[in-house]
């Protein structure tokens, strides 16, 4: 059986599984209170904005870097769904 995997550095903009990734994953308040509950010793203002601050320059960073790698397959994709207009 083979596996399927999503390569972030080329992402098949004719596929729409892979054209419905996310650019940057969905942050729930959920996730961040499980975030907060086992990577936080002490929880108050300060730590839980520096936790948030984090993950969040993290994510964008990542997308960051997806779209730099996909930047050319973006445009390609945009010009040709302009002209079939």
């Amino acid at each position: 059986m083979q596996e399927y995997t999503t390569n972030w550095k080329d992402i098949n903009l004719e596929s729409p599984c892979e054209r419905g990734l996310e650019l940057i994953s969905g942050l729930t308040f959920e996730a961040l209170l499980l975030e907060i509950h086992c990577n936080l010793e002490e929880i108050n203002e300060e730590t839980v904005k520096e936790l948030f601050e984090n993950d969040l320059n993290s994510r964008i960073k990542s997308a960051r870097e997806v779209f730099k790698y996909n930047l050319a397959n973006i445009v390609r994709t945009a010009k040709a769904t302009q002209e079939m207009d």
